[in-house]
């Protein structure tokens, strides 16, 4: 086997040399002990685990550029960094480079060895830093290694950006859903578009429109294969407007209510009672498509905004009112009869068309840094793979 990557800067041709671990990492050994009342929310200097950042404190242990490994339970073998004067305690085993390694370079090399896989005990998993220090890797010169760091520093900058956008869109989001809908005891929204004046109307689900059941009467050998497909009920709970590659296969079955544009979906059940009562809209025209038993469907009789409804029913006024409806102790079910009759907020349905293009709108922009942050995790995976043996 060449001792080459796939992929390589032009200027470099020089085999890479195998080294232990040990010998291209600097200092390489666990942190320093410190007690969970010495961590602060404010303070002086970062403390770093094996996790990432802890909290602050007034003191530190470490000053300079580090890549940290996480040493403990199920995160071992996580790759974080550290920067500066900081405190590390003794969950994260602590490296930096020396003279026949570049910090960047080793970050990424230490990414790419998924150091996870050497843990020891299934229990409580842990990894050795004796044995880490053994693993054989192949190394170029530092010079490359700077070239290969700064390549893929630029790589994870790009990819920071795009997170710090989806993080803002979200945030975005969560303040609109709350002040764009009435709260208990008001009659119109916070923030309103202009043009519209008149009050908004409560009504219960229940006077607007009717249920009908999820799949029911099937085994486990009905699903896998067929020509109809199923709404998942991972699909209703994570979506607000119902995915349409989230379904499962199964087989026509013309006793089985289909869903039709326009419907919406309930969880009847979760393991928190916040997560009761999720809801989704399905925006598709598709035949043989039903929806799973662990859900309802609720077809509207009058006229709605399907956006609107999407995005209502996942506000956090209403989401509150949904969680007082919990029942149990292990996993919680809510009431079909209950939900039914709580009261939700509509204006007159231009107003509801404008409201749910907006949120429609943001919810497109968020789906786009989701799929570009894949395509760059994709992308920075391929990477790491070709530019490192």
């Amino acid at each position: 086997m060449s001792n080459v990557p796939e992929i390589r800067f032009k200027g470099f041709t020089d085999a890479w040399e195998q080294r232990k671990l040990g010998e291209v990492c600097g200092n390489f050994r666990s942190g320093n002990s410190i007690t969970a009342d010495s961590i602060f929310d404010v303070g002086v200097y970062p403390v770093y685990g094996g996790n990432g950042l802890r909290g602050y404190t007034n003191d530190f242990t470490h000053e300079g550029d580090f890549v940290l490994v996480g040493r403990q339970g199920a995160l071992c073998g996580n790759i974080n960094t550290a920067t500066g004067k900081v405190y590390i305690s003794e969950h994260a085993v602590v490296i930096n480079e020396n003279e026949l390694s570049d910090i960047g370079y080793l970050e990424h090399l230490l990414t790419k060895l998924q150091l996870n896989r050497f843990s020891e005990s299934s229990a409580q998993p842990g990894l050795s830093v004796d044995k880490l220090k053994k693993i054989d890797t192949a190394s170029p010169t530092k010079v490359e290694q700077t070239a290969i760091g700064s390549f893929f520093r630029t790589l994870d900058n790009t990819i920071a950006i795009y997170k710090r956008k989806l993080d803002g869109l979200r945030e975005l989001k969560k303040a609109y859903l709350q002040q764009m809908f009435p709260q208990e005891g008001e009659v119109v929204p916070r923030i309103r578009f202009a043009g519209f004046t008149g009050d908004w109307e409560n009504r219960n689900l229940g006077s607007i429109g009717e249920t009908y059941t999820g799949l029911t009467g099937k085994t486990k050998d009905a699903f896998g294969m067929g020509e109809a497909r199923f709404v998942t009920y991972i699909n209703v709970f994570n979506n607000p407007i119902t995915s349409r590659e989230g379904v499962g296969v199964v087989e026509i079955d013309n006793r089985q209510n289909e869903v039709k544009y326009g419907d919406i979906f309930f969880t009847t059940s979760s393991e928190t009672p916040e997560e009761v009562g999720m809801s989704s809209v399905w925006l598709h025209s598709s035949e043989y498509v039903y929806l799973n038993s662990f859900c309802f469907g609720f077809r509207p009789t009058m006229d709605l905004c399907p956006y609107y409804m999407a995005f209502m029913l996942r506000s956090p006024y209403v989401r509150s009112k949904i969680q007082l409806l919990a029942q149990g102790i292990s996993r919680y079910n809510i009431s079909k009869t209950k939900l039914l009759e709580i009261e939700m907020p509509f204006p007159l349905i231009g107003e509801q068309k404008i409201i749910g293009s907006f949120f429609a709108n943001l919810e497109n922009q968020i789906t786009t840094q989701i799929k570009k942050l894949e395509q760059l995790g994709r992308l920075k995976t391929a990477y790491l793979q070709k530019m490192f043996i």
